[in-house]
């Protein structure tokens, strides 16, 4: 007779039942390892990342629960498992769930759910984040700041000799406070100021750990801040930090005459004593293996706001985020606050009209001397023209770039003398580190000729007036400012240069001497825009030249009546008087008037000119030519072609 009894099912472990559950209601990614007699169990694969458990090696030891699970990229989950979990060095997990199990950290664990058991972090690792844990490890790095927040730590915070606490302030006086409900163990660990970037930072007290009991104090406090000293306090339940500001002045980060010159006018808030901190008073912890994360409540921000500045007018945001910075960064900023372009704006000017000049002049020998007492001639030419200001400054430099046309026309007046007018419109572009500057250019002037024979002389004089922009961009520190100004400007010109004709065979060669003057002047305007807005008096300079050059031309005769005529122009050119530019300004929202210095001008300097002229008829003539002026420190080149009409 058939025994009709029913079977017995199958025993399993304990831990396979759980774990069986667990994967039905997707409450747990665990890949165990495969039993001998058992199929493998996959973690479902619309989870990810997943935990993943590293199986022993022998078929006989997978029997046994796994020691680690690897953990990387997010979890926001339950989890419960009896072995460690483990952050594996070069690898980031967010936690935002409850997890139930062991933590060792050799890379980045942010927490902002909960650790029912204790944290080891390696020295290799990072732990940060506003959720709990029941106790706390570090022989590596614990950061805490106003944004990432602090942990709350049920039992003990462990800080080993080579740990370090990496303690971010907040700009506005905020902080965050790492809660301990049994003792703060600091172990004579590092505590490293790090400064969150923003545009205030002032004196002010924290407070670091709240505890039941602190034991010990930090071996070494770090602080990179050029300007503020942090002196730690303790207490028998709390470790607070007081930042204030030090004696170190802004001239210590100064690297040049025109930095110096700037902090030197400025005017720094005062500080005054810091409010005592108010006492924090940690709430219960219940002593259980999971907790709902607590996001919030380890963020320390003082309910009024920090009593830190005692000034008439609000503070200037540009200086206070000095304040928070270290060497390297204060000398950069402060020569963005200086605006020393400024003081470079007549040179670039000069030098960007510079060229109307050399194309009245180019105008003028043109007319050979045989036609000087034709009719009259009528002509146009176009300019191109670039340089710089400042060539060892590198990407520092001031370039500016000009494209323009200008139109010009002379006749016979007398035997001897021709006179003409000119008109012309250019647009320059002014380029350089967090600086850019625009000019719109209209120029008129006049010209006269003297031919005696060999003997020549050119006068000339050109006016210039210039609507002027510009825009600076600061930013350091987490402060930026975006700055615009708009100013007129005018500029004159004049000259004369005396030429002696010596015709050897077909050549025409012709020794010349020329002298100059050149002035700019710029009225006073106000940048537009934050607390590093300048605002700059008016500018005015003026300078000498004189130039010695040898001029030769070689007319090649063809059929038709048609002439090609190469040219070309060598020359010294010395400048006298004052050749750099300066500035008079000062902040707008506060600090006195000081004087930056621009590029100096080069006192000796090359000038060549090549070009070729043709004829195309008795009437008609196009040209092309190129002019350069080369010094030390600076440079200019120009492009101008040209057409020329006869009547």
């Amino acid at each position: 007779m058939r025994d009709r009894t029913m079977p017995t099912p199958p025993v399993y472990p304990p831990r396979h039942l759980a774990l069986a559950i667990a994967l039905v209601l997707g409450c747990a990614d665990v890949s165990m390892a495969r039993q001998s007699t058992d199929d493998a169990v996959a973690p479902p694969s619309e989870t990810a990342p997943q935990p993943q458990t590293q199986p022993e090696n022998s078929t006989k030891a997978s029997s046994r629960p796994p020691k680690f699970t690897t953990m990387e990229g997010e979890w926001s989950r339950h989890i419960s498992f009896s072995h460690k979990g483990r952050v594996a060095a070069d690898t980031q997990f967010r936690n935002l769930g409850q997890i139930g199990a062991e933590i060792e950290v050799a890379g980045d664990f942010h927490n902002e759910g909960s650790v029912g058991k204790s944290v080891f972090v390696d020295q290799t690792g990072t732990f940060s984040g506003p959720g709990t844990v029941n106790a706390l490890k570090v022989q590596g790095q614990l950061a805490v700041d106003p944004e990432r927040g602090a942990p709350t730590i049920k039992r003990n915070l462990e800080l080993a000799p080579g740990a370090t606490l990496l303690y971010g302030i907040h700009p506005n006086g905020g902080s965050a406070t790492i809660k301990v409900g049994g003792t703060a163990k600091l172990g004579n660990a590092s505590l490293k100021i790090v400064n969150v970037p923003g545009e205030y930072i002032g004196t002010s007290n924290h407070v670091v750990i709240d505890a039941k009991k602190v034991d010990g104090e930090f071996g070494a406090i770090v602080n990179e801040l050029a300007f503020m000293t942090a002196t730690a306090d303790y207490t028998a339940k709390q470790v607070g930090l007081t930042y204030t500001r030090n004696e170190v002045p802004f001239e210590d980060a100064a690297t040049t005459d025109n930095a110096r010159k700037f902090v030197a006018s400025i005017e720094e808030p005062q500080q005054v004593a810091p409010p005592e901190p108010t006492p924090i008073v940690a709430p219960a912890i219940a002593q259980v293996s999971a907790v709902k994360p607590d996001n919030h409540g380890a963020t320390h921000i003082p309910t009024e706001p920090p009593r830190t500045i005692n000034t008439e007018a609000p503070p200037n945001t540009a200086i206070n985020a000095l304040l928070g910075t270290d060497m390297i960064t204060a000398a950069n900023a402060i020569d963005q606050l200086s605006g020393y372009h400024t003081a470079d704006l007549g040179n670039a000017t000069l030098s960007s009209v510079a060229p109307i000049s050399t194309g009245v002049l180019s105008a003028m020998d043109s007319i050979q001397a045989g036609n000087t007492r034709g009719d009259g001639q009528v002509w146009v030419q176009a300019i191109g023209n670039s340089g710089g200001l400042g060539k060892p400054l590198g990407g520092y430099a001031l370039k500016h770039k000009t494209e323009g046309l200008m139109l010009g026309t002379d006749w016979v007046v007398s035997p001897a003398w021709r006179l003409g007018i000119i008109g012309g419109k250019t647009q320059t572009r002014l380029d350089s580190h967090q600086f850019d500057g625009r000019l719109d250019s209209w120029l008129v002037g006049a010209y006269a000729l003297r031919q005696d024979g060999p003997l020549a002389l050119r006068l000339g004089a050109v006016y210039g007036s210039h609507d002027g922009s510009t825009k600076r961009h600061v930013a350091f520190n987490g402060f930026r400012d975006r700055l615009k100004g708009r100013y007129d400007a005018t500029t004159q010109q004049v000259f004369g240069q005396v030429g002696y004709n010596l015709d050897i065979g077909h050549f025409d060669i012709e020794p010349y001497v020329q002298v100059g003057y050149q002035r700019y002047q710029r009225d006073a305007y106000t940048e537009k825009g934050g607390d590093a807005a300048l605002q700059y008096n008016g500018q005015a300079q003026e300078h000498y030249s004189s130039d010695l050059g040898l001029r030769l031309a070689r007319p090649l005769v063809f059929d038709r009546g048609m002439r090609l005529t190469p040219r070309l122009d060598v020359g010294w050119k010395h400048l006298y008087g004052n050749v750099r530019g300066t500035s008079h300004q000062r902040l707008v929202s506060g600090g006195g008037t000081y004087t930056i210095e621009g590029v100096e001008l080069d006192r000796d300097s090359i000038l060549l000119q090549a070009g070729l002229d043709l004829a195309v008829s008795p009437r008609h003539t196009f040209g092309l030519s190129y002019s350069g002026e080369t010094g030390k420190d600076n440079r200019n080149g120009a492009l101008m072609g040209q057409w020329r009409m006869m009547f």
